[in-house]
């Protein structure tokens, strides 16, 4: 099943290719028209595709309402379970059919293979609805217990009951966004605040001040005596004391020329490393690493962050977009949020 998806997957993905280069070249350069391809072309094209994921899937369907209807059978579904609060995690290609209980979607993309639709972050799983991993795919059971059936590998982890959704006072976080957990934790543990005027920029870089600011107050707080660890950072400003504490704790170090560069953006290396320094402080043990190899970026992972890397994909910090890690590029204030969400829980289980 996997690879006939991944076929149609592809076809998409080539032809998302031809249309880029369309728009790149001049109307007299291009073979074929930019409008055909986005318009006509390109809606025959998913039709075509959906048609034959769900003609080359239906024996499994079949199989899987068979099974969960009796409790035997064969074929590549298993049974699974869960209960309120647990994580439901697969990677692209895996599919399921749900069978009892309520669930949402957290975050990836989840496609509902007998609707023919992509579910929405937050958007609730319906009973007998057949559905395909598109991406790496995260769940959470929001009944007191669920029931389904799974074909590829599809984890559970207990999560903790789930709440109701907490109100927050930023404007510019909605419910039903993949980040809305992550906020809410950050905001309720006094983590992150907003940035003023009831916002909260969740697609605004973080900045590397920001960041020691929120790693301060992950350690509570503590006490700090001004020293000049960087000619760039004052005494008395929002972002003194956690930088200055972590400068004198050896979990951060400047860009050179005794700068820290309190507002350049921080980069996914350079938070993978601070997180490993501060775990490493507490007493952690960081032993835990995966490999890289997987990823389609790993060899632009700088060395001096490789090892911290390699531990915050081995437990689950950074997962990665599309395959990539992009280790150089600037992380947004919602994805360090939800880095620091699954850092903490981390920590919490130490």
């Amino acid at each position: 099943m996997k690879k006939r998806i991944l076929m149609g997957a592809l076809a998409l993905v080539i032809l998302a290719g031809i249309v880029t280069l369309a728009g790149a070249s001049s109307q007299s350069q291009a073979l074929v028209s930019r409008s055909y391809l986005t318009g006509t072309y390109w809606s025959d094209l998913k039709a075509t595709v959906l048609s034959e994921v769900q003609k080359n899937t239906a024996y499994l369907y079949n199989d899987a309402v068979s099974r969960a209807g009796n409790g035997a059978g064969s074929g590549s579904f298993t049974a699974e379970k869960g209960v309120n609060g647990d994580i439901v995690t697969a990677s692209v290609g895996c599919g399921l059919i749900w069978t009892a209980g309520t669930g949402t979607v957290r975050g990836g993309t989840l496609v509902d293979a007998t609707e023919g639709k992509e579910v929405a972050s937050g958007g609730a799983l319906t009973v007998g609805h057949r559905y395909l991993a598109g991406t790496d795919v995260t769940l959470v059971v929001t009944s007191a217990s669920a029931q389904w059936m799974a074909e590829g590998v599809w984890t559970v982890t207990a999560g903790g009951p789930v709440q109701p959704p907490v109100e927050l006072p930023f404007t510019d976080v909605a419910q039903g966004q993949w980040y809305y957990d992550d906020v809410a934790y950050v905001y309720q543990s006094g983590l992150f605040s907003g940035v003023g005027s009831g916002r909260f920029e969740p697609y605004s870089k973080m900045q590397r001040g920001m960041m020691t600011t929120v790693l301060h107050r992950l350690a509570g707080k503590p006490s700090v005596i001004y020293s000049a660890v960087f000619q760039d950072v004052p005494a008395g400003q929002w972002y003194t004391d956690g930088t200055i504490w972590a400068g004198q704790l050896g979990i951060v170090t400047g860009k050179g020329n005794g700068r820290f560069d309190l507002f350049s953006n921080v980069t996914r290396q350079e938070i993978a490393t601070i997180l490993y320094r501060y775990a490493e402080k507490m007493g952690c043990d960081v032993s835990q690493t995966a490999s890289l190899s997987g990823f389609t970026d790993s060899a632009s992972v700088a060395a001096w962050s490789r090892q911290a890397v390699s531990w915050a994909v081995g437990v689950g910090i950074i997962r990665g977009n599309n395959g990539a890690l992009q280790p150089t590029g600037d992380a947004t204030r919602a994805e360090v949020a939800a880095m620091f969400h699954r850092f903490d829980s981390w920590i919490q289980q130490r």
